[in-house]
């Protein structure tokens, strides 16, 4: 919770991509006081929008593990807890982890106001 009562939520670890680019391997998608932040590896900012515009869905065939969003206007494929990091290696997130960490990003984009296909 912030100072003032409203939820923020961090997701990190956050494959992030644009089409078919990518755009952050360990990326970061924060939700807080109404606004959707994606950001990159270095945390630099990607893109942001109010909650309430932001639009979102499951991807197909990505057995539940990765959002579809548009925000700003752009849309981005995000698979929050993906880019898991062991030492210097990178491999997968477990996927049970990572699925549900999907459906809570939809979740709270649902409750602020987004619009969230099925």
């Amino acid at each position: 919770m912030t100072t003032d009562g409203k939820y923020a939520r961090v997701f990190d670890e956050v494959q992030i991509g644009k089409g078919i680019r990518p755009v952050a391997q360990h990326g970061y998608v924060t939700v807080e006081d109404g606004v959707l932040n994606l950001l990159g590896s270095d945390r630099h900012l990607i893109a942001s929008a109010p909650v309430s515009n932001v639009k979102a869905g499951k991807a197909r065939f990505s057995g539940g593990m990765t959002v579809t969003m548009r925000v700003d206007g752009s849309r981005y494929n995000v698979s929050p807890g993906y880019g898991d990091r062991a030492g210097k290696l990178v491999r997968p997130g477990r996927p049970e982890l990572v699925e549900h960490a999907a459906e809570e990003l939809l979740d709270l984009i649902e409750a602020g106001g987004g619009r969230v296909a099925d």
